[in-house]
């Protein structure tokens, strides 16, 4: 659970949910820490201010992307198959 400022800025730590998977594996524990740092470093989110009420505080949903399947011997299109919209500036 995070909360966001009106700027879109964390106001306080990000808040792993009573009832959450525990991360128990290695790659359990790398994504979550992938994930706070993704949280962190991408503030301030470009959200519209009118729906703040709507915004200010929620969960974020992390997914696995699979990366873009590609012919054989071509080179993947880097980040444009797997990038979606996103409200992060630059993340």
């Amino acid at each position: 659970m995070i909360e966001l400022t009106r700027e879109g800025r964390l106001d306080g730590q990000p808040v792993v949910l009573p009832g959450s998977k525990p991360a128990t594996s290695d790659y359990a524990q790398a994504y979550q820490n992938s994930a706070l740092r993704a949280i962190t470093e991408c503030q301030p989110y470009a959200l519209p201010a009118e729906y703040y009420d709507e915004w200010r505080k929620f969960q974020p949903v992390f997914m696995d992307v699979p990366p873009p399947a590609t012919r054989k011997g071509e080179p993947a299109d880097e980040l444009s198959n797997t990038r979606m919209l996103s409200i992060c500036r630059g993340c």
